[in-house]
């Protein structure tokens, strides 16, 4: 069993539960109604507040606020969730809101890391494995997917979505979804190709890249409506899950394509 090591300095209401190995810097605030599980570090004025609750082995650095009540005319009180799971870095001065309504939550996945001055909105859903770049600014109720990568100073604005494993180049606004597996050009914000480098780092064979490219193709450069695209895209493209990932994204988009 690993002690705790809270300083006298720092406040921890006596409902929130605290798990094993878990250190508290002086000046930090732990709220009521808080889970902080196991060797979590939390750095000095740092603020977790009521309905966060945190897996293992996340860092959470200076003066940044996790469940921050919701910045959303449609909140009027009550227990709300923000969920984190584990091995997330919060590098410091951020802002991550709670949901709005109790029948919803906000989600940080796993191994994220989040980085200096961010602010992430009510009733967002971030998967795993993110970067989200110095300063991003994620509206309410967006959906960032697995290995995304935001460069600084991104906007995201309500209700959009980011596919996984794309990049979103420094200072670009995101007024509609960004599909799985590509790269954007920076404002006005556009397919620029697919994001190679990564894709082959993580094992993705030449053959599936080609594929992807090949889809995106037909989606953005072939002239013909975005359902007519993906028919051609069934018919012209070996299926894999990639491709399927793609479609079923394009499929379920509201706000269309940047």
């Amino acid at each position: 069993m690993h002690m705790n090591t809270i300083s006298p300095l720092a406040y921890v209401d006596p409902e929130a539960k605290i798990g094993e190995g878990v250190v508290i810097h002086p000046f930090a605030y732990i709220d009521k109604n808080v889970v902080i599980g196991d060797n979590c570090v939390i750095m000095p004025n740092a603020s977790i507040l009521n309905g966060t609750r945190m897996g293992n082995n996340n860092q959470v650095f200076q003066n940044t606020v996790l469940g921050a009540t919701p910045q959303d005319f449609s909140y009027h009180g009550g227990d709300t969730i923000l969920e984190i799971g584990n091995n997330n870095v919060f590098r410091e001065n951020i802002v991550i809101s709670r949901s709005s309504s109790s029948t919803g939550k906000s989600v940080i996945g796993d191994n994220n890391f989040i980085m200096d001055g961010v602010h992430i909105c009510h009733d967002c859903n971030i998967a795993d494995h993110c970067v989200i770049g110095i300063k991003s600014v994620i509206a309410g109720n967006c959906v960032i997917g697995s290995h995304v990568i935001f460069s600084s100073m991104v906007s995201m604005f309500q209700d959009t979505r980011v596919g996984a494993w794309s990049l979103v180049q420094g200072g670009c606004r995101l007024k509609k979804d960004v599909p799985p597996y590509i790269v954007t050009t920076t404002n006005p914000t556009s397919y620029y190709g697919v994001n190679v480098e990564v894709l082959k780092h993580h094992n993705v064979s030449e053959k599936i890249i080609q594929h992807i490219a090949q889809a995106y193709g037909l989606i953005f450069h072939s002239k013909v409506s975005i359902a007519d695209a993906l028919i051609r895209v069934v018919q012209e493209v070996p299926m894999s899950d990639e491709i399927e990932n793609i479609i079923n994204f394009i499929k379920n988009s509201n706000k269309g394509l940047i």
